[in-house]
C-alpha cells in the first residue's frame, strides 16, 4: 500500500512538472485529412497514411527483421511494442526516436539525395529503421539502482538518456554501419567531411566532439566522428565494448562513464590514440592525391 502511494504521488507531480513546462502547442504537424491506419506486427506497430500501405507492409517485415538483429546486438528486449509512424510530407530525409511516453520511433519516407552524409544506402528503410531502433535500444536500457527508481517514478528515470551526444548519436551511426550493407561509416561524404575537418584543423576536442559550434562540420561531429572514434574503441578493445558500456552505465550513476571498466582504458586515452590514428590516415591520404 505504502508503495502503491508514492507511486500515485510521484506520477500525479511529474504530470504537473510535464503541464508546467510544455511548451505552447501550435498547430497539427500533420495534415487533418489524412486517414490513419496501425498494422500490428510481434514487436511493432506501424502507423501510417493513406498512401503509405505498400510501405507500412514492407517496413513492418523489416522491422520484425530489425528487432531480432538489434535486440541480440544490444541484448535490450523492449517489453513492449515500439510505435512506428511513417509520414510523408516533407522532402527532408530524416526520423527520430523518443522513448517518452512510450517508445516511438518517427520517419520521413523521403530518401536522401546523393549530396547528403546519408546518401550511401542500400535501403534506406533498413537504415533509418536501424539508425533509430538502435536509439530506442540504447537509451531504454535500465539497469540496477535506476531500474528500481523507474519502477517508482516511471520511464523517465533512464541514464543512457545523458550520454554525451557523441555516444548517443555516434552508436546509432555504429550500429547503422555494422548492421546495413551502408551506414555513413562508409559513405565517401562523410569521409570527405572527416577528411577535410582534420587535415584544415584544430582536430575536435574531446570535450566538443557533440558539435555545438557554427562552424563546419557543426552538428554532424556527434554522427561522423562519434561512429569513428567508436569504431576504433571497438577494434581496438573488442567487438561487443558497446553493448557492455551502455549495460554497465545503464545501471550507473548520471555522468560517470564507465570507459575503463567496459574497455580496459579510459576515453581520453583512447581519444588520443584514436585522434593520431586519424591525422595519420588522412595526412596519408593527402599523401597520396598530391603524389598522383
Amino acid at each position: 500500500m505504502r508503495l502503491t502511494a508514492i507511486r500515485k504521488a510521484a506520477t500525479v507531480a511529474l504530470g504537473w512538472a510535464f503541464f508546467a513546462l510544455a511548451p505552447v502547442c501550435h498547430a497539427a504537424s500533420f495534415d487533418p485529412d489524412l486517414t490513419w491506419r496501425t498494422l500490428t506486427t510481434p514487436h511493432f506497430n506501424i502507423t501510417f497514411h493513406g498512401g503509405e500501405e505498400q510501405l507500412a507492409e514492407e517496413m513492418a517485415k523489416l522491422a520484425e527483421e530489425i528487432w531480432v538483429e538489434m535486440t541480440e546486438e544490444l541484448q535490450t528486449f523492449p517489453k513492449r511494442r515500439t510505435e512506428v509512424v511513417l509520414v510523408d510530407h516533407t522532402d527532408s530525409a530524416n526520423g527520430y526516436a523518443m522513448t517518452l511516453p512510450v517508445n516511438t520511433i518517427v520517419i520521413f519516407v523521403t530518401a536522401p539525395g546523393e549530396g547528403s552524409t546519408l546518401s550511401n544506402y542500400e535501403d534506406w528503410n533498413d537504415a533509418i529503421l536501424t539508425h533509430e531502433f538502435t536509439h530506442i535500444l540504447h537509451i531504454d536500457t535500465v539497469e540496477g539502482i535506476p531500474k528500481l527508481l523507474r519502477s517508482v517514478f516511471g520511464r523517465i528515470v533512464t541514464v543512457n538518456r545523458v550520454s554525451p551526444g557523441w555516444i548517443v548519436e555516434g552508436q546509432a551511426t555504429f550500429q547503422e554501419t555494422r548492421h546495413t550493407p551502408g551506414g555513413r561509416g562508409r559513405s565517401t561524404i562523410a569521409d570527405m567531411v572527416k577528411r577535410v575537418t582534420v587535415l584544415e584543423g584544430p582536430f575536435p576536442p574531446l570535450g566538443n566532439l557533440d558539435g555545438w559550434q557554427r562552424e563546419l562540420p557543426a552538428g554532424n561531429l556527434r554522427y561522423l566522428f562519434g561512429q569513428d572514434f567508436q569504431q576504433y574503441i571497438s577494434d581496438e578493445t573488442g567487438e561487443m565494448v558497446w553493448t557492455d558500456f551502455i549495460h554497465k552505465y545503464g545501471a550507473g550513476i548520471p555522468y560517470l562513464l564507465p570507459g575503463k571498466r567496459s574497455f580496459g582504458e579510459r576515453i581520453p586515452t583512447l581519444y588520443r590514440g584514436w585522434k593520431e590514428s586519424m591525422i595519420a590516415r588522412y595526412e596519408a591520404q593527402a599523401a597520396a592525391i598530391k603524389a598522383e
